[in-house]
């Protein structure tokens, strides 16, 4: 062939082509600006993706594919927009993003020469933290890219995401772990803390990472089959156990001791479900002889305080507890029996709500203009529609699971219970278990549908609350609308259906 007549190959044209483009956008806004999220973006992603491909079965491929890139595009596009909502304005970001990422850079700094790390202030305390010193990590070879950081927390979230349909997948069916997947890929909540320098996406990453090699690692043990094809995946799995459980305590104090007991569950309720009263009383001894062994270590331990204003609503209404230590707790809880059930009612009550997104700018004097927390609310409506199917999905799951579920859910209740006695409010940390609630209210959706009529037992008095807290039919007249909207949305698919089935008959 003459070169008259040599046509490149199209890809070889794109790659020169996007080869080009991308070097005069780093020319224009520079390498931290851009090469540095573009390169984090391609090896992070693809290596996710790749990953996630690769777990998969090649008949699930193409909607992990879909699945993964579409939360991924959803997280990176709210961070590009919001960001430019802002005008790039860094002050957006919450205190402890601009804490580490100043921690990390400092660290980073002391890296390449041998300066005495100072210079971060108040913070100092998390300069032995796990997430600081990965972040210099990455600094230290791309420089103080901090978009670069928020694209690998894209990346965390959309991999979080096929987590929760591979879990689904192990637990319950494919059309729940579709459901599921979908929810907390769009599940806003998640979102804001990925397009910061934050620590969350990663642990979310990590412990559902925990929970999926926990159920693989069992399978080897359940599953029919030659076990010795399948003891160097486990092997590979425990390891990766073991350093998710290292890194829980980066986390929080509580979070070893919560996935140690979800991890022993396991064993404990395939124990039980084979039947006989002498197991339940072997497991129950067994608990009660723990408690008595390591009680006086486990009462003297120390408890952080209640985060909780006394000016705030709650505060006003309730005993706040006293927490310096496990048993000064149980004393309180003891001697304070009625102020406890309240408080715990109140503090769970605020904490499954939390963040209000009824609270509008202007809607009351606290609330004055735009929060960053506020690209939450569309996650935080959905959530409150899928709070009853949350519930019914518990029951179907426990039941078609039998039992199986128990470690995840455990997890979740021990979480969220943990951040109402302390946090109440924090949505920030109550969003480590709600993967776990989205799961389940995708298992009610699928299998409670026939039951959604009970939502109005949580519907009806949550729409009376916000118009309570806002001084304002509002809601009502809007939750009014839109169930009609919905009722009739529901006959026209139910005639369009009869009216399919009589053109067939």
């Amino acid at each position: 062939m003459t070169m008259a007549g040599f046509r490149p190959p199209f890809f070889l044209v794109l790659s020169l082509f996007l080869a080009g483009a991308g070097a005069l956008a780093v020319a224009c806004f520079g390498w931290e600006g851009f090469g540095a999220p573009l390169l984090a973006l391609l090896a992070a992603g693809g290596a996710a993706f790749g990953l996630a491909l690769l777990d998969s079965p090649a008949e699930e491929r193409r909607f992990v594919a879909r699945l993964f890139l579409a939360a991924l595009g959803v997280r990176l596009l709210a961070a590009v927009l919001f960001r430019i909502a802002v005008g790039g304005d860094e002050s957006y970001l919450y205190s402890d993003s601009n804490s580490y990422d100043r921690v990390a850079w400092v660290l980073a700094q002391a890296w390449r020469s041998p300066a005495a790390v100072g210079g971060v202030g108040p913070v100092d305390f998390i300069l032995d933290d796990m997430y600081p010193r990965l972040l210099a990590g990455l600094y230290f070879l791309l420089g103080r890219a901090q978009l670069a950081a928020v694209v690998l927390n894209t990346v965390f979230g959309a991999s979080s995401v096929y987590l929760v349909y591979r879990i689904g997948i192990l637990l319950l069916d494919p059309v729940t772990a579709r459901w599921a997947g979908w929810l907390t890929a769009f599940y806003t909540g998640f979102w804001l803390w990925e397009m910061m320098t934050m620590k969350d996406a990663l642990f979310l990453f990590l412990i559902l990472l925990f929970f999926l090699g926990l159920y693989r690692v069992w399978s080897v043990f359940t599953l029919p089959g030659r076990f010795g094809r399948r003891i160097l995946s486990s092997a590979a799995w425990i390891a990766v156990l073991g350093l998710i459980f290292l890194a829980a305590g980066e986390l929080r104090d509580y979070m070893p001791p919560i996935l140690a007991c979800s991890a022993l569950l396991l064993p404990v309720l395939f124990f039980l479900r084979g039947g006989g009263p002498w197991r339940w009383g072997l497991a129950v001894g067994s608990a009660a002889a723990a408690v008595l062994i390591f009680g006086p270590w486990i009462s003297s331990r120390s408890l952080p305080g209640v985060a909780l204003g006394s000016d705030s609503l709650l505060g006003q209404a309730t005993e706040v507890p006293d927490t310096r230590t496990v048993g000064v707790f149980l004393d309180w809880i003891i001697g304070h029996p009625s102020g406890f059930a309240r408080y715990m009612f109140l503090a769970a009550v605020s904490t499954g709500l939390a963040p209000y997104a009824w609270l509008v700018p202007g809607s009351l004097p606290e609330v004055s203009r735009f929060e960053n927390y506020m690209i939450a609310y569309p996650g935080m409506w959905m959530w409150y529609v899928l709070i009853p199917f949350a519930l019914f999905g518990l029951v179907q799951t426990v039941r078609r699971t039998k039992g199986e579920i128990g470690p995840v859910v455990f997890y979740a209740a021990a979480v969220f219970l943990m951040v109402s006695v302390f946090i109440p409010r924090e949505h920030r940390h109550r969003d480590m278990m709600m993967p776990v609630a989205l799961l389940l209210a995708a298992s009610g959706l699928v299998h409670g549908r026939k039951w959604w009529a009970l939502g109005l037992a949580v519907w009806i008095p949550l729409v009376g609350f916000i118009a309570w807290k806002l001084n304002s039919a509002v809601p009502i007249l809007l939750a009014a609308g839109a169930a009609a909207a919905g009722v009739l949305f529901w006959h026209v698919r139910i005639r369009r259906r009869e009216s399919r089935l009589m053109r067939i008959q």
